[in-house]
């Protein structure tokens, strides 16, 4: 008998015992500690921080914690900030009715970044040739009646016998990154499809002119050269926040090149050939050393401003029709922001 009521005691202990590891346990080991992070560890006004919490078992326990930023309670783990300063964070985790964990307070300082008009880039893959072509050509001018933030490339290619007279053979490699399967082809931000068919998709063009603003901004100095038909082409890129890994690419444009183009469409009231079609934004040349874009050395920090100089030789064409278009990409190849400009056009970056 004295040996059964020690055995009954024993288990009973042990299921005390097991109990009360369950009631702190979270992935098998019991959390005596927990830490808060965010992402980002510096953030800019407008930013939306993302927080997780972990135990000591490194057990993610966010979505249970309830998180303090300056002292008052989330009802998530992100937080969009408003102004600039320093944020006091920390998390309480409550691992029983009686017993709850606060972790250290970690400090996140907001600057107060700068903001710029955004502008959507459209690459428009396109041939004289292409009896389709013309249907993103229209619905590039349904873009444009909606708003005046769209900076537009159209990139000529022959294909085979089809010659185009406008053909910039450079573009493989463009076509290479993209992985580029038939013409027309609208890309977007320069790695972004355009929906098909375009016309009917206006809208996913003209939001990326809206939301949030980027922190890039672009501006440029232009004068002609009558002289030698030369044109200085001074593009600015200013930062609204800490960047890296980023490229600049510039194009030479001509505009109001007639030609006849093939036309299998309804649009241009479903003629073929469209005779005498206004060929505009016809990609004539990258100044930049690379189509993909060149390095932006040096510090790219919030504030700074980042200045290069281009010669280009308007080879006998009007200096009315030419025009140039700046954009920036980052380390994905993905352009961030845009900007065109006439042959002689000083701008100022467009701040919001």
């Amino acid at each position: 008998m004295k040996k059964l009521h020690l055995l009954l005691a024993f288990l009973t202990f042990g299921l005390f015992i097991s109990c009360s590891k369950e009631e702190n346990n979270s992935g098998g080991s019991a959390i005596q500690s927990i830490t808060i992070t965010a992402n980002p560890s510096e953030a800019y006004v407008g930013d939306n921080i993302q927080f997780t919490v972990k135990g000591n078992n490194n057990v993610d326990v966010t979505g249970t914690a309830v998180i303090y930023v300056n002292a008052a309670p989330i009802v998530n783990n992100f937080f969009t900030t408003t102004a600039a300063g320093t944020l006091s964070v920390y998390a309480v985790y409550q691992v029983s009715s009686t017993v709850s964990l606060t972790s250290p307070t970690i400090q996140i300082p907001v600057t107060q970044g700068i903001n710029f008009n955004k502008r959507v880039l459209i690459e428009d893959y396109t041939g004289t040739w292409c009896q389709f072509c013309p249907r993103v050509s229209y619905s590039i001018s349904q873009v444009r009646a909606q708003t005046n933030d769209a900076v537009v490339v159209a990139i000529h290619r022959s294909s085979g016998s089809a010659i185009d007279p406008y053909n910039f053979s450079a573009a493989s490699v463009l076509e290479s990154m993209i992985g580029l399967n038939g013409y027309p082809t609208g890309m977007i931000n320069r790695k972004t499809d355009w929906t098909y068919p375009e016309n009917n998709n206006i809208a996913q063009v003209v939001n990326l002119t809206n939301g949030t603003n980027p922190r890039i901004g672009l501006a440029m100095t232009n004068s002609v050269n009558s002289a030698n038909g030369n044109v200085t082409v001074q593009v600015n890129v200013k930062f609204g926040k800490n960047f890296s890994g980023l490229k600049l690419v510039v194009y030479a444009l001509e505009d109001n090149l007639l030609y006849n183009q093939t036309n299998s469409t309804s649009f241009y009231g479903g003629v073929n050939p469209i005779v005498g079609f206004n060929h505009k934004d016809v990609l004539r040349a990258f100044l930049t050393t690379s189509i993909l874009g060149d390095d932006i050395p040096g510090a790219t920090t919030v504030n700074g401003v980042y200045t290069r100089t281009f010669v280009y030789n308007l080879g006998g064409a009007q200096a009315a029709n030419i025009h140039f278009a700046a954009f920036v990409v980052d380390s994905a190849g993905n352009a961030l922001n845009s900007r065109d400009a006439l042959t002689n056009e000083t701008q100022t970056f467009e701040v919001q």
